[in-house]
């Protein structure tokens, strides 16, 4: 009896059905070779922000501070120093 598990375990485990392959809920279906690139650039375009995560863009920025007061004086505005240590791009400051 147990010779035959066995052999039977092992014809399961050569053929590839055993364990089952996990299939997740989530997981994106294959994309066919041909379709890669077309499937890349709908994801990268899905996930660019909104212009409503952009609108720290809108601010108009100095890039020195003599600029800054130039504008201040003309515009009767404060001037606000932001200052960082990173990279704006993804976040960090």
């Amino acid at each position: 009896m147990v010779h035959r598990s066995l052999v039977w375990l092992l014809l399961l485990v050569s053929l590839g059905t055993w364990p089952p392959p996990r299939v997740r809920a989530d997981e994106p279906a294959p994309v066919a070779d041909k379709d890669v690139r077309s499937y890349v650039d709908q994801r990268v375009k899905d996930w660019q922000p909104t212009a409503e995560e952009k609108r720290f863009d809108e601010i108009g920025w100095c890039t020195s501070l003599l600029q800054a007061e130039e504008l201040a004086k003309k515009h009767g505005r404060p001037i606000f120093l932001f200052t960082h240590d990173g990279k704006m791009q993804v976040g960090r400051c």
